[in-house]
């Protein structure tokens, strides 16, 4: 498993597998990706650890589910709205 060149921008959510009773069947909050540190990798907005097998190319995150604390939400790409 590899994660994404540190130049390249990528989010992902949270690993919650080391909680006794993880919910893991939807995304709750998906985070931009900081730099890695010791067993994983931090979030922009400093929460860890990341999931980063599963990984989300941050344009195609729905904007529902992207954090919006501050750092990831700084961080995630701006999309001009076209009028129908």
């Amino acid at each position: 498993m590899t994660t994404p060149a540190d130049d390249v921008p990528w989010a992902a959510g949270r690993d919650a597998s080391w909680y006794n009773r993880p919910d893991v069947h939807s995304h709750k909050v998906v985070h931009m990706a900081g730099r890695p540190i010791r067993e994983g990798t931090a979030s922009r907005c400093g929460r860890s650890v990341l999931d980063d097998g599963l990984t989300w190319i941050p344009e195609q995150v729905p904007n529902h589910i992207r954090c919006r604390s501050n750092g990831c939400r700084q961080a995630w790409p701006t999309t001009a709205n076209t009028a129908p």
